[in-house]
């Protein structure tokens, strides 16, 4: 092969491992295996591989900067989730290090790649667009760990909610409340969780002989704001349900506050749960009754294999691992005869 063709994924497919193996390898990096770094290296020099001395000092040079991406900080991402996600990230970050907070949204609106100074990443990832974007991470071999959505790839460190489990826990709360007319306020439906919580909503629906009212089936984006609107479409309809299900508090709040100011009294008239457990549902009125996604220990696992992976330390944590939300009960949900 001539020199000048030979790239890190050149090497990748011959040998059959991801690119981000190939250059942790040829850095000797420990979290590879010495047979691994052996295999690759023979095929390097086999090969005439050439490092881009450039791209290596730039890759290399410490910049004590983590770049944290979101899938769309303008839509869809709420800003208590985000506010929430990143306060945790500060009160982790090892010794001397800072954030810069992006989103991929960003780069694809304004045509950008990503900017290769940083020490490692974290993605707080919503949608499957965002493969994309993980890829050209990985690919620079620095460290990355991708959080909240479980991705389709064995290579990085992924930590997620189980979003299923949790609205099936959300769902059979209401069911034993005696809740049987039950709407729902959905999330964006790009969004991995959306989809996930509408599919455990009409499952649980299902298995119950409850059937889904398209009427009462709303579209959100996860703002307070969308959520206010969806519950006007739900007043309006005719027939109300005995409860709501929003798939986040902030859709919830509003929602709450809709009824309000079309005079229904919550939970008296409405019952809502919302999910996520926001740093405001338990001061809301009514206190919401939620389900609380593991945020805190999905970034504390995050940023602690991070950590380990920038200093190039075994992570003692497993490489995935799926976090079971929990059932918050406060004051929004009435129980029925």
């Amino acid at each position: 092969m001539e020199e000048e063709k030979v790239t890190i994924k050149t090497i990748a497919k011959i040998a059959n491992v991801s690119h981000t193996t190939v250059s942790r390898a040829l850095n000797d990096s420990p979290l590879v295996k010495e047979e691994t770094k052996k295999k690759i290296r023979e095929l390097a020099a086999k090969m005439n591989y050439t490092p881009n001395l450039n791209a290596k000092a730039l890759v290399e040079q410490k910049s004590f900067i983590i770049v944290v991406y979101f899938t769309d900080m303008a839509d869809g991402t709420s800003p208590s989730f985000m506010s929430a996600v990143i306060h945790q990230i500060k009160d982790q970050l090892p010794k001397g290090y800072e954030i810069a907070v992006d989103s991929f949204a960003s780069l694809r609106r304004a045509k950008q790649s990503i900017n290769l100074r940083f020490d490692g990443a974290l993605v707080v990832s919503q949608s499957a667009s965002d493969d994309e974007y993980i890829e050209q991470l990985a690919e620079t071999g620095k460290p990355v760990v991708v959080l909240n959505r479980k991705i389709d790839r064995d290579d990085l460190y992924n930590y997620s909610s189980d979003d299923y489990a949790g609205t099936t826990s959300a769902l059979n709360y209401l069911l034993r409340m005696g809740h049987r007319d039950i709407a729902m306020i959905a999330g964006r439906k790009d969004f991995a969780s959306a989809k996930l919580r509408c599919q455990a909503f009409y499952d649980v629906l299902k298995a119950n002989d409850i059937a889904v009212r398209q009427d009462w089936m709303l579209q959100g984006n996860y703002s307070i704001d969308s959520g206010y609107k969806a519950m006007e479409d739900i007043l309006n309809a005719g027939d109300l349900p005995s409860c709501v299900f929003a798939a986040n508090d902030d859709m919830a709040m509003g929602a709450i506050r809709a009824c309000e100011d079309y005079g229904f009294k919550v939970p008296e008239d409405i019952s809502f749960i919302g999910f996520d457990d926001n740093a405001y549902s338990q001061y809301y009125n009514p206190r919401i009754t939620t389900i609380k996604k593991p945020t805190s220990e999905i970034t504390h696992y995050g940023i602690g294999v991070l950590k380990a992976l920038i200093d190039n330390k075994q992570p003692e944590l497993p490489r995935f691992e799926n976090l079971k939300p929990a059932l918050v009960v406060r004051d929004s949900v009435k129980k029925l005869k």
